[in-house]
Protein backbone atom coordinates (compact mmCIF):
# COMPACT_ATOMS: atom_id res chain seq x y z
CA UNK A 1 0.00 0.00 0.00
CA UNK A 2 3.24 2.34 0.22
CA UNK A 3 3.14 2.75 -3.53
CA UNK A 4 -0.57 4.27 -3.76
CA UNK A 5 0.34 7.80 -2.92
CA UNK A 6 3.10 7.64 -5.42
CA UNK A 7 0.46 6.62 -7.82
CA UNK A 8 -1.70 9.47 -6.94
CA UNK A 9 1.04 11.94 -7.23
CA UNK A 10 2.03 11.10 -11.43
CA UNK A 11 -1.75 10.66 -12.43
CA UNK A 12 -2.98 13.90 -10.92
CA UNK A 13 -0.68 16.06 -13.32
CA UNK A 14 -2.40 14.15 -16.19
CA UNK A 15 -4.91 16.41 -18.05
CA UNK A 16 -8.31 15.45 -16.54
CA UNK A 17 -10.09 15.14 -19.54
CA UNK A 18 -19.67 2.06 -23.84
CA UNK A 19 -22.43 1.67 -26.66
CA UNK A 20 -26.37 2.26 -26.65
CA UNK A 21 -29.53 0.47 -27.17
CA UNK A 22 -32.93 0.82 -26.20
CA UNK A 23 -34.82 -2.03 -25.84
CA UNK A 24 -38.79 -2.45 -24.84
CA UNK A 25 -39.46 -5.71 -22.73
CA UNK A 26 -42.55 -7.27 -23.46
CA UNK A 27 -44.51 -6.89 -20.54
CA UNK A 28 -45.36 -10.00 -18.42
CA UNK A 29 -45.09 -11.27 -15.14
CA UNK A 30 -42.50 -13.74 -16.04
CA UNK A 31 -39.75 -11.05 -17.00
CA UNK A 32 -39.71 -9.20 -13.97
CA UNK A 33 -37.16 -9.79 -11.48
CA UNK A 34 -37.12 -13.03 -9.26
CA UNK A 35 -34.62 -13.30 -6.67
CA UNK A 36 -33.96 -16.95 -6.28
CA UNK A 37 -31.93 -18.01 -2.72
CA UNK A 38 -29.52 -20.47 -4.89
CA UNK A 39 -28.09 -17.19 -6.78
CA UNK A 40 -28.40 -15.39 -3.53
CA UNK A 41 -25.16 -13.16 -3.28
CA UNK A 42 -25.32 -10.55 -0.11
CA UNK A 43 -21.28 -9.62 0.09
CA UNK A 44 -22.06 -6.11 0.19
CA UNK A 45 -18.68 -3.64 -0.08
CA UNK A 46 -17.05 -6.62 -2.30
CA UNK A 47 -19.77 -6.05 -5.31
CA UNK A 48 -18.36 -6.80 -8.61
CA UNK A 49 -19.05 -3.80 -11.06
CA UNK A 50 -19.05 -5.14 -14.71
CA UNK A 51 -18.67 -1.58 -15.95
CA UNK A 52 -14.58 -1.85 -15.77
CA UNK A 53 -14.65 -4.73 -18.01
CA UNK A 54 -15.32 -4.72 -21.42
CA UNK A 55 -18.86 -6.14 -22.17
CA UNK A 56 -19.09 -9.44 -23.43
CA UNK A 57 -22.01 -10.08 -25.35
CA UNK A 58 -23.81 -13.69 -25.44
CA UNK A 59 -25.98 -14.26 -28.62
CA UNK A 60 -29.28 -15.56 -28.07
CA UNK A 61 -32.44 -15.41 -29.26
CA UNK A 62 -35.17 -13.37 -26.87
CA UNK A 63 -37.25 -15.47 -24.55
CA UNK A 64 -39.52 -15.35 -22.14
CA UNK A 65 -37.46 -16.34 -18.88
CA UNK A 66 -37.27 -15.41 -14.87
CA UNK A 67 -34.17 -13.16 -14.59
CA UNK A 68 -32.94 -14.35 -11.54
CA UNK A 69 -30.90 -11.29 -9.58
CA UNK A 70 -27.99 -11.83 -8.56
CA UNK A 71 -26.91 -8.68 -7.56
CA UNK A 72 -26.32 -7.22 -4.46
CA UNK A 73 -27.85 -3.71 -5.47
CA UNK A 74 -31.25 -4.85 -6.59
CA UNK A 75 -32.37 -1.84 -7.87
CA UNK A 76 -28.96 -0.96 -10.25
CA UNK A 77 -28.55 -2.51 -13.35
CA UNK A 78 -24.72 -3.92 -13.24
CA UNK A 79 -24.51 -7.63 -12.29
CA UNK A 80 -22.79 -10.37 -13.58
CA UNK A 81 -24.50 -13.97 -14.65
CA UNK A 82 -22.62 -17.07 -15.96
CA UNK A 83 -23.70 -18.34 -19.42
CA UNK A 84 -26.72 -20.75 -19.30
CA UNK A 85 -25.93 -24.35 -20.67
CA UNK A 86 -28.50 -24.38 -23.76
CA UNK A 87 -31.33 -26.98 -23.36
CA UNK A 88 -34.34 -27.78 -24.26
CA UNK A 89 -37.47 -25.22 -23.71
CA UNK A 90 -39.82 -26.22 -21.20
CA UNK A 91 -43.36 -24.72 -20.21
CA UNK A 92 -42.47 -22.30 -16.90
CA UNK A 93 -44.80 -22.06 -14.21
CA UNK A 94 -46.28 -18.71 -13.21
CA UNK A 95 -44.08 -16.67 -10.94
CA UNK A 96 -44.26 -15.78 -7.33
CA UNK A 97 -45.81 -12.20 -6.85
CA UNK A 98 -44.20 -11.83 -3.74
CA UNK A 99 -40.89 -11.88 -2.59
CA UNK A 100 -39.84 -10.98 1.31
CA UNK A 101 -35.84 -11.58 2.67
CA UNK A 102 -34.45 -11.43 5.98
CA UNK A 103 -30.52 -11.29 6.94
CA UNK A 104 -28.27 -10.40 9.51
CA UNK A 105 -24.25 -11.46 10.19
CA UNK A 106 -21.13 -10.00 11.11
CA UNK A 107 -19.94 -6.34 11.15
CA UNK A 108 -23.96 -5.40 11.10
CA UNK A 109 -24.08 -6.99 7.99
CA UNK A 110 -27.58 -6.87 6.61
CA UNK A 111 -29.85 -7.29 3.72
CA UNK A 112 -33.74 -6.81 3.66
CA UNK A 113 -35.56 -6.71 0.59
CA UNK A 114 -39.53 -6.78 -0.22
CA UNK A 115 -41.05 -6.93 -3.78
CA UNK A 116 -44.83 -7.31 -4.49
CA UNK A 117 -46.31 -6.87 -8.02
CA UNK A 118 -50.53 -6.61 -7.65
CA UNK A 119 -52.70 -7.02 -10.50
CA UNK A 120 -55.14 -4.45 -9.33
CA UNK A 121 -57.09 -5.53 -12.59
CA UNK A 122 -56.54 -7.15 -15.92
CA UNK A 123 -55.54 -3.48 -17.63
CA UNK A 124 -53.44 -2.17 -14.13
CA UNK A 125 -50.76 -3.63 -12.42
CA UNK A 126 -48.83 -2.07 -9.87
CA UNK A 127 -45.23 -3.22 -8.57
CA UNK A 128 -43.54 -2.18 -5.82
CA UNK A 129 -39.77 -2.73 -4.26
CA UNK A 130 -38.15 -1.96 -1.09
CA UNK A 131 -34.67 -2.72 -0.02
CA UNK A 132 -32.07 -2.34 2.59
CA UNK A 133 -28.56 -3.59 2.81
CA UNK A 134 -24.68 -2.87 4.21
CA UNK A 135 -22.68 -2.65 7.04
CA UNK A 136 -20.92 -1.32 10.36
CA UNK A 137 -17.67 -2.88 11.80
CA UNK A 138 -14.27 -2.69 11.11
CA UNK A 139 -12.13 -4.03 8.46
CA UNK A 140 -8.38 -3.26 7.69
CA UNK A 141 -7.47 0.17 6.88
CA UNK A 142 -5.42 1.63 3.89
CA UNK A 143 -3.37 3.28 6.46
CA UNK A 144 -2.01 0.21 8.47
CA UNK A 145 -0.33 2.86 11.06
CA UNK A 146 -3.77 4.05 11.83
CA UNK A 147 -5.10 0.78 12.70
CA UNK A 148 -8.46 -0.60 11.62
CA UNK A 149 -11.11 1.32 10.48
CA UNK A 150 -14.66 1.43 11.46
CA UNK A 151 -16.58 1.19 8.33
CA UNK A 152 -20.59 2.31 8.30
CA UNK A 153 -22.03 1.96 4.92
CA UNK A 154 -26.25 1.18 4.26
CA UNK A 155 -28.25 2.42 1.23
CA UNK A 156 -31.67 2.20 1.28
CA UNK A 157 -33.89 2.03 -1.94
CA UNK A 158 -37.95 2.31 -2.55
CA UNK A 159 -39.37 2.22 -5.99
CA UNK A 160 -43.15 2.23 -7.16
CA UNK A 161 -44.31 1.11 -10.69
CA UNK A 162 -47.77 1.79 -12.34
CA UNK A 163 -48.68 0.71 -15.56
CA UNK A 164 -52.10 1.02 -16.79
CA UNK A 165 -53.32 -0.29 -20.49
CA UNK A 166 -55.62 1.10 -22.77
CA UNK A 167 -56.60 -0.60 -25.97
CA UNK A 168 -53.98 0.36 -28.01
CA UNK A 169 -51.62 2.06 -25.41
CA UNK A 170 -50.26 1.58 -21.94
CA UNK A 171 -49.07 4.76 -19.65
CA UNK A 172 -46.40 4.07 -17.24
CA UNK A 173 -46.08 6.05 -13.67
CA UNK A 174 -42.93 5.41 -11.51
CA UNK A 175 -40.66 6.71 -9.12
CA UNK A 176 -37.61 5.99 -6.91
CA UNK A 177 -35.69 7.34 -3.73
CA UNK A 178 -32.65 6.00 -2.73
CA UNK A 179 -30.98 6.99 0.93
CA UNK A 180 -26.96 5.79 0.95
CA UNK A 181 -24.97 7.04 4.23
CA UNK A 182 -21.77 5.81 4.84
CA UNK A 183 -18.14 7.40 6.34
CA UNK A 184 -14.62 7.96 4.31
CA UNK A 185 -11.74 6.20 5.62
CA UNK A 186 -9.58 8.80 7.51
CA UNK A 187 -6.42 10.14 6.07
CA UNK A 188 -3.05 11.38 7.14
CA UNK A 189 -3.47 14.71 7.41
CA UNK A 190 -5.06 16.10 10.41
CA UNK A 191 -5.02 19.66 9.99
CA UNK A 192 -6.53 19.61 6.09
CA UNK A 193 -9.10 17.32 7.54
CA UNK A 194 -10.23 20.13 10.37
CA UNK A 195 -10.77 22.06 6.73
CA UNK A 196 -13.97 20.25 5.93
CA UNK A 197 -16.80 19.51 8.13
CA UNK A 198 -17.44 16.02 8.66
CA UNK A 199 -15.77 12.14 7.56
CA UNK A 200 -19.50 11.37 7.32
CA UNK A 201 -21.51 11.47 3.84
CA UNK A 202 -25.14 11.36 2.58
CA UNK A 203 -26.40 10.74 -0.76
CA UNK A 204 -29.67 10.88 -1.95
CA UNK A 205 -30.97 10.09 -5.57
CA UNK A 206 -34.42 10.52 -6.40
CA UNK A 207 -36.53 10.00 -9.67
CA UNK A 208 -40.05 10.38 -11.52
CA UNK A 209 -40.86 9.60 -14.98
CA UNK A 210 -44.33 9.16 -16.86
CA UNK A 211 -44.18 7.21 -20.34
CA UNK A 212 -46.13 5.77 -23.14
CA UNK A 213 -46.24 2.82 -25.21
CA UNK A 214 -47.94 0.81 -27.44
CA UNK A 215 -49.53 -2.23 -26.55
CA UNK A 216 -48.26 -5.62 -28.13
CA UNK A 217 -49.97 -6.26 -31.55
CA UNK A 218 -52.50 -3.53 -31.70
CA UNK A 219 -50.68 -1.17 -33.76
CA UNK A 220 -48.90 -1.44 -37.35
CA UNK A 221 -45.60 -0.05 -35.26
CA UNK A 222 -44.03 -0.48 -31.97
CA UNK A 223 -42.86 2.69 -29.76
CA UNK A 224 -42.09 3.89 -26.36
CA UNK A 225 -41.46 7.01 -25.27
CA UNK A 226 -40.51 7.89 -21.82
CA UNK A 227 -39.13 11.28 -19.69
CA UNK A 228 -38.59 12.20 -16.40
CA UNK A 229 -36.68 14.20 -13.77
CA UNK A 230 -33.43 12.69 -12.00
CA UNK A 231 -32.19 14.13 -9.11
CA UNK A 232 -28.79 13.33 -7.09
CA UNK A 233 -27.52 15.65 -3.77
CA UNK A 234 -24.93 15.26 -1.71
CA UNK A 235 -25.33 16.92 2.20
CA UNK A 236 -21.70 17.35 2.49
CA UNK A 237 -19.12 19.03 0.47
CA UNK A 238 -16.07 17.39 -1.03
CA UNK A 239 -12.25 19.09 -2.02
CA UNK A 240 -12.74 20.46 -5.71
CA UNK A 241 -16.64 20.58 -5.56
CA UNK A 242 -17.85 22.30 -2.66
CA UNK A 243 -21.84 21.48 -3.68
CA UNK A 244 -22.98 17.92 -4.87
CA UNK A 245 -26.37 18.62 -6.63
CA UNK A 246 -27.14 17.42 -10.48
CA UNK A 247 -30.32 17.07 -11.86
CA UNK A 248 -31.12 15.31 -15.39
CA UNK A 249 -34.07 15.45 -17.62
CA UNK A 250 -33.83 11.81 -18.93
CA UNK A 251 -36.09 10.89 -22.01
CA UNK A 252 -35.47 7.06 -23.30
CA UNK A 253 -37.53 5.79 -26.21
CA UNK A 254 -37.77 3.86 -29.56
CA UNK A 255 -40.26 3.10 -32.97
CA UNK A 256 -40.01 0.47 -34.85
CA UNK A 257 -41.96 -1.73 -37.39
CA UNK A 258 -41.79 -5.06 -38.88
CA UNK A 259 -41.17 -5.12 -42.76
CA UNK A 260 -42.63 -8.95 -42.73
CA UNK A 261 -41.83 -12.14 -40.65
CA UNK A 262 -38.31 -11.60 -40.35
CA UNK A 263 -37.24 -8.02 -41.03
CA UNK A 264 -37.51 -4.79 -39.08
CA UNK A 265 -36.66 -1.40 -38.46
CA UNK A 266 -36.84 0.83 -36.14
CA UNK A 267 -34.92 3.91 -34.48
CA UNK A 268 -34.03 4.02 -30.68
CA UNK A 269 -33.18 7.36 -28.92
CA UNK A 270 -31.94 8.76 -25.68
CA UNK A 271 -31.82 12.38 -24.32
CA UNK A 272 -30.25 13.82 -20.74
CA UNK A 273 -29.87 17.19 -19.87
CA UNK A 274 -27.43 17.77 -16.79
CA UNK A 275 -28.01 20.65 -14.58
CA UNK A 276 -25.72 21.42 -12.03
CA UNK A 277 -25.20 23.28 -8.84
CA UNK A 278 -21.04 22.54 -8.50
CA UNK A 279 -18.93 24.37 -10.85
CA UNK A 280 -19.50 22.25 -13.75
CA UNK A 281 -20.84 22.22 -17.40
CA UNK A 282 -24.39 21.74 -17.79
CA UNK A 283 -25.15 20.06 -21.22
CA UNK A 284 -26.87 17.91 -23.35
CA UNK A 285 -26.34 14.11 -24.94
CA UNK A 286 -28.36 13.25 -27.57
CA UNK A 287 -28.22 9.78 -28.63
CA UNK A 288 -29.74 8.15 -31.73
CA UNK A 289 -29.73 4.25 -32.94
CA UNK A 290 -31.00 3.25 -36.39
CA UNK A 291 -31.33 -0.72 -37.11
CA UNK A 292 -31.96 -3.24 -39.63
CA UNK A 293 -32.84 -6.48 -38.22
CA UNK A 294 -33.43 -10.07 -39.55
CA UNK A 295 -33.77 -13.05 -38.06
CA UNK A 296 -34.30 -16.57 -39.80
CA UNK A 297 -33.52 -20.18 -38.93
CA UNK A 298 -29.93 -19.67 -39.57
CA UNK A 299 -29.09 -16.42 -39.19
CA UNK A 300 -29.44 -13.27 -36.76
CA UNK A 301 -28.34 -9.93 -38.59
CA UNK A 302 -28.24 -6.50 -37.17
CA UNK A 303 -27.23 -3.28 -38.35
CA UNK A 304 -26.88 -0.40 -37.17
CA UNK A 305 -25.33 2.77 -35.79
CA UNK A 306 -24.72 4.73 -32.49
CA UNK A 307 -25.06 8.15 -33.87
CA UNK A 308 -24.60 10.89 -30.59
CA UNK A 309 -24.78 14.57 -30.54
CA UNK A 310 -23.14 16.43 -27.29
CA UNK A 311 -23.73 20.35 -26.83
CA UNK A 312 -20.37 20.91 -24.15
CA UNK A 313 -17.92 19.14 -22.31
CA UNK A 314 -16.28 17.67 -25.59
CA UNK A 315 -19.23 18.94 -28.12
CA UNK A 316 -19.79 17.50 -30.99
CA UNK A 317 -20.85 14.64 -33.35
CA UNK A 318 -19.60 10.86 -32.53
CA UNK A 319 -20.26 7.77 -34.41
CA UNK A 320 -20.14 4.45 -33.94
CA UNK A 321 -21.25 1.04 -35.48
CA UNK A 322 -23.79 -0.94 -34.42
CA UNK A 323 -23.27 -4.53 -36.50
CA UNK A 324 -24.33 -7.93 -34.89
CA UNK A 325 -23.69 -10.96 -37.24
CA UNK A 326 -24.84 -14.51 -35.52
CA UNK A 327 -24.74 -17.76 -37.76
CA UNK A 328 -26.69 -20.65 -36.24
CA UNK A 329 -25.89 -24.81 -37.80
CA UNK A 330 -26.67 -27.63 -36.55
CA UNK A 331 -29.49 -26.15 -34.51
CA UNK A 332 -27.23 -25.98 -31.81
CA UNK A 333 -23.83 -24.23 -32.96
CA UNK A 334 -23.61 -20.63 -33.16
CA UNK A 335 -20.64 -18.56 -34.75
CA UNK A 336 -20.72 -14.73 -33.96
CA UNK A 337 -19.40 -11.03 -35.34
CA UNK A 338 -19.96 -8.35 -33.40
CA UNK A 339 -19.04 -4.53 -33.77
CA UNK A 340 -20.82 -2.13 -31.31
CA UNK A 341 -19.64 1.02 -29.41
CA UNK A 342 -21.09 4.52 -28.92
CA UNK A 343 -21.27 7.37 -25.67
CA UNK A 344 -21.35 6.81 -22.01
CA UNK A 345 -23.06 9.46 -20.06
CA UNK A 346 -20.34 9.93 -16.50
CA UNK A 347 -23.12 11.43 -14.69
CA UNK A 348 -22.65 11.61 -10.91
CA UNK A 349 -25.14 8.21 -10.97
CA UNK A 350 -22.78 6.43 -12.83
CA UNK A 351 -19.71 7.88 -10.89
CA UNK A 352 -21.53 6.42 -7.83
CA UNK A 353 -21.99 3.02 -9.47
CA UNK A 354 -18.08 2.96 -10.16
CA UNK A 355 -17.38 3.77 -6.47
CA UNK A 356 -19.56 5.32 -3.88
CA UNK A 357 -16.20 7.03 -2.56
CA UNK A 358 -15.54 8.84 -5.48
CA UNK A 359 -13.54 12.42 -6.01
CA UNK A 360 -12.83 14.09 -8.86
CA UNK A 361 -10.44 16.70 -9.61
CA UNK A 362 -12.19 17.95 -12.73
CA UNK A 363 -15.47 17.20 -14.04
CA UNK A 364 -16.11 14.00 -16.02
CA UNK A 365 -16.41 13.49 -19.43
CA UNK A 366 -18.57 11.17 -21.54
CA UNK A 367 -16.91 8.14 -22.48
CA UNK A 368 -16.54 7.28 -26.04
CA UNK A 369 -16.23 4.11 -27.37
CA UNK A 370 -15.46 4.03 -31.30
CA UNK A 371 -15.62 0.78 -31.81
CA UNK A 372 -15.60 -2.48 -29.33
CA UNK A 373 -15.11 -5.84 -32.13
CA UNK A 374 -16.06 -9.04 -30.43
CA UNK A 375 -15.79 -12.42 -32.12
CA UNK A 376 -17.05 -15.82 -30.85
CA UNK A 377 -18.27 -19.42 -31.02
CA UNK A 378 -20.89 -21.11 -28.57
CA UNK A 379 -22.32 -24.76 -28.46
CA UNK A 380 -24.24 -26.60 -26.73
CA UNK A 381 -23.16 -30.41 -28.10
CA UNK A 382 -25.22 -32.22 -25.63
CA UNK A 383 -28.27 -31.17 -23.36
CA UNK A 384 -27.79 -29.23 -20.47
CA UNK A 385 -23.92 -28.65 -21.59
CA UNK A 386 -22.69 -25.56 -23.16
CA UNK A 387 -19.37 -23.54 -23.94
CA UNK A 388 -17.88 -20.59 -25.69
CA UNK A 389 -15.15 -19.25 -26.98
CA UNK A 390 -14.65 -15.22 -27.88
CA UNK A 391 -12.28 -12.57 -28.36
CA UNK A 392 -12.61 -8.91 -28.77
CA UNK A 393 -10.90 -5.49 -29.13
CA UNK A 394 -12.46 -2.28 -27.79
CA UNK A 395 -10.84 1.51 -27.76
CA UNK A 396 -12.63 4.17 -25.57
CA UNK A 397 -11.53 7.41 -25.53
CA UNK A 398 -11.77 9.31 -21.87
CA UNK A 399 -12.01 5.40 -20.12
CA UNK A 400 -12.44 5.95 -16.74
CA UNK A 401 -9.59 4.88 -14.34
CA UNK A 402 -9.64 4.43 -10.31
CA UNK A 403 -6.93 4.70 -8.02
CA UNK A 404 -6.99 4.20 -4.49
CA UNK A 405 -6.79 6.50 -1.54
CA UNK A 406 -4.56 7.30 1.03
CA UNK A 407 -4.06 10.62 -0.51
CA UNK A 408 -1.88 12.21 2.25
CA UNK A 409 -1.91 16.34 1.73
CA UNK A 410 -4.06 15.93 -1.19
CA UNK A 411 -6.98 15.13 0.37
CA UNK A 412 -8.71 15.00 3.60
CA UNK A 413 -10.30 11.41 3.52
CA UNK A 414 -8.98 8.31 1.40
CA UNK A 415 -11.25 8.91 -1.88
CA UNK A 416 -11.33 6.92 -4.75
CA UNK A 417 -9.65 9.47 -7.05
CA UNK A 418 -11.46 9.15 -10.97
CA UNK A 419 -9.08 10.11 -13.70
CA UNK A 420 -9.50 9.71 -17.52
CA UNK A 421 -7.44 8.86 -20.69
CA UNK A 422 -7.93 7.07 -23.99
CA UNK A 423 -7.75 3.32 -23.35
CA UNK A 424 -7.22 -0.04 -25.67
CA UNK A 425 -7.49 -3.57 -24.98
CA UNK A 426 -7.84 -6.79 -26.07
CA UNK A 427 -9.61 -9.62 -24.47
CA UNK A 428 -10.82 -13.23 -25.10
CA UNK A 429 -11.79 -16.02 -23.06
CA UNK A 430 -13.78 -19.26 -22.58
CA UNK A 431 -16.57 -20.35 -20.86
CA UNK A 432 -18.26 -23.85 -19.66
CA UNK A 433 -21.63 -24.19 -18.00
CA UNK A 434 -23.70 -27.35 -17.11
CA UNK A 435 -26.53 -28.59 -15.63
CA UNK A 436 -28.00 -31.82 -14.87
CA UNK A 437 -31.88 -31.28 -13.88
CA UNK A 438 -32.26 -29.91 -10.55
CA UNK A 439 -29.55 -31.78 -8.92
CA UNK A 440 -26.64 -30.17 -10.07
CA UNK A 441 -25.22 -27.20 -11.86
CA UNK A 442 -21.63 -25.32 -12.01
CA UNK A 443 -20.56 -22.76 -14.42
CA UNK A 444 -16.49 -21.88 -15.51
CA UNK A 445 -15.58 -18.87 -17.35
CA UNK A 446 -12.07 -17.13 -17.86
CA UNK A 447 -11.19 -13.94 -19.60
CA UNK A 448 -8.05 -12.45 -20.07
CA UNK A 449 -7.49 -8.46 -20.98
CA UNK A 450 -3.97 -6.79 -22.69
CA UNK A 451 -4.79 -2.75 -21.62
CA UNK A 452 -2.65 -0.31 -23.54
CA UNK A 453 -2.33 3.34 -22.70
CA UNK A 454 -0.15 6.49 -23.14
CA UNK A 455 3.21 5.69 -21.22
CA UNK A 456 2.88 8.15 -18.86
CA UNK A 457 -0.63 7.09 -17.53
CA UNK A 458 0.84 3.59 -17.21
CA UNK A 459 -0.27 3.99 -13.24
CA UNK A 460 -3.84 4.18 -14.12
CA UNK A 461 -3.96 0.77 -14.82
CA UNK A 462 -3.49 -0.31 -10.87
CA UNK A 463 -6.69 -1.57 -10.54
CA UNK A 464 -7.73 -2.91 -14.23
CA UNK A 465 -8.19 -6.70 -14.56
CA UNK A 466 -5.66 -8.56 -16.09
CA UNK A 467 -7.11 -11.88 -15.48
CA UNK A 468 -10.86 -13.18 -14.72
CA UNK A 469 -11.58 -16.13 -13.44
CA UNK A 470 -15.30 -17.01 -11.92
CA UNK A 471 -16.68 -20.65 -11.02
CA UNK A 472 -20.05 -21.61 -9.38
CA UNK A 473 -21.69 -24.54 -8.94
CA UNK A 474 -24.82 -25.91 -6.81
CA UNK A 475 -26.22 -29.45 -5.88
CA UNK A 476 -29.17 -30.72 -3.92
CA UNK A 477 -27.70 -32.49 -1.54
CA UNK A 478 -30.86 -33.95 0.26
CA UNK A 479 -34.65 -33.30 -0.26
CA UNK A 480 -34.52 -29.38 -0.55
CA UNK A 481 -31.38 -28.99 1.02
CA UNK A 482 -28.53 -27.77 -0.99
CA UNK A 483 -25.13 -26.13 -0.95
CA UNK A 484 -23.78 -24.00 -3.21
CA UNK A 485 -20.02 -22.45 -3.75
CA UNK A 486 -18.77 -18.96 -5.83
CA UNK A 487 -15.51 -17.96 -6.90
CA UNK A 488 -13.77 -14.81 -8.64
CA UNK A 489 -10.32 -14.05 -8.96
CA UNK A 490 -8.83 -10.84 -10.42
CA UNK A 491 -5.34 -10.86 -10.99
CA UNK A 492 -4.81 -7.15 -11.45
CA UNK A 493 -2.08 -5.39 -13.79
CA UNK A 494 1.78 -5.02 -13.25
CA UNK A 495 2.46 -1.37 -13.72
CA UNK A 496 5.87 -0.37 -14.08
CA UNK A 497 8.37 0.66 -10.88
CA UNK A 498 5.35 -0.21 -8.66
CA UNK A 499 4.22 -3.24 -7.21
CA UNK A 500 1.55 -5.21 -8.17
CA UNK A 501 -1.91 -4.91 -6.61
CA UNK A 502 -3.32 -7.49 -4.71
CA UNK A 503 -5.50 -10.05 -6.52
CA UNK A 504 -9.30 -10.04 -5.48
CA UNK A 505 -9.20 -13.77 -4.34
CA UNK A 506 -12.57 -14.47 -2.91
CA UNK A 507 -14.24 -17.79 -2.04
CA UNK A 508 -18.18 -18.03 -0.61
CA UNK A 509 -19.86 -21.07 0.28
CA UNK A 510 -23.73 -21.05 1.05
CA UNK A 511 -26.61 -23.59 2.11
CA UNK A 512 -30.34 -23.45 2.97
CA UNK A 513 -33.01 -25.37 3.18
CA UNK A 514 -36.68 -25.00 0.96
CA UNK A 515 -39.84 -25.70 2.91
CA UNK A 516 -43.48 -25.39 1.44
CA UNK A 517 -41.87 -24.92 -1.99
CA UNK A 518 -41.89 -20.84 -0.81
CA UNK A 519 -39.62 -20.49 2.88
CA UNK A 520 -36.15 -20.92 2.59
CA UNK A 521 -33.72 -20.66 5.70
CA UNK A 522 -30.12 -20.09 3.97
CA UNK A 523 -26.52 -18.94 5.45
CA UNK A 524 -23.38 -17.44 3.52
CA UNK A 525 -20.12 -17.35 4.08
CA UNK A 526 -18.24 -15.07 2.16
CA UNK A 527 -14.11 -14.57 1.95
CA UNK A 528 -14.03 -17.43 3.03
CA UNK A 529 -10.27 -17.22 2.68
CA UNK A 530 -9.68 -14.12 4.46
CA UNK A 531 -7.81 -12.04 1.60
CA UNK A 532 -7.38 -8.60 1.66
CA UNK A 533 -7.15 -6.87 -1.23
CA UNK A 534 -8.88 -3.66 -2.87
CA UNK A 535 -12.23 -3.93 -4.30
CA UNK A 536 -13.02 -2.47 -7.34
CA UNK A 537 -14.35 0.69 -5.15
CA UNK A 538 -11.48 1.34 -4.38
CA UNK A 539 -11.46 0.28 -0.38
CA UNK A 540 -10.22 -2.84 1.24
CA UNK A 541 -12.39 -5.93 1.63
CA UNK A 542 -14.36 -6.51 4.36
CA UNK A 543 -12.28 -10.32 5.11
CA UNK A 544 -14.23 -13.25 6.11
CA UNK A 545 -18.07 -12.20 7.55
CA UNK A 546 -20.88 -14.94 7.38
CA UNK A 547 -24.84 -13.92 7.13
CA UNK A 548 -28.24 -15.69 7.39
CA UNK A 549 -31.97 -14.90 7.02
CA UNK A 550 -34.99 -16.45 5.71
CA UNK A 551 -36.94 -15.66 2.75
CA UNK A 552 -40.58 -16.26 1.46
CA UNK A 553 -42.18 -16.37 -1.93
CA UNK A 554 -45.74 -15.34 -2.27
Amino acid sequence: MKHISAIIMGVALLPVVKGYAQEQAKDSTLNRTVVVENQYNPEVMDAFKVNVLPKVEEPAVAKQHIDYATSVRPLTTWNFSPMAPITSEQKQPDAPRGYIRGAYGSRNNADLKASYLWGISRRDRLQFMGSLYGMYGSISSLLPEEGDWKSRFYRTDVALDYKHDFQKVSLTLGGAFTSQVFNYMPGKAKEIQNMYETTRQHYTLGEGYVGVSSVEGQLPVEFSIQTGLRSFSRKYDIPYMRHGSENIFHTVGFIAGALNEEQRVGIALGMDNLIHDVEQTDYTLLKLNPYYTLESDDVRLRVGAHVDWQSANGSGIKAAPDVKVDYTFSDTYVMYLHATGGTQLNDFRQLNEISPYWGQISQMRTSYTPADIQAGFKASPIPGLGFQLFGGYRVTKDEIFLIPGALEEHFPYCYSLLLQEKAKVGYGGAKVAYGYKDIFDFSVNGTYYGWNVKDEAEALLYLKPQFVLEASARAKVYNEFWISADYRYEGRVKVSNLERADAMNNLSLSAGYEFFNCLNVFARFDNVLNRDYITQSGYLSQGFNALAGISFRF
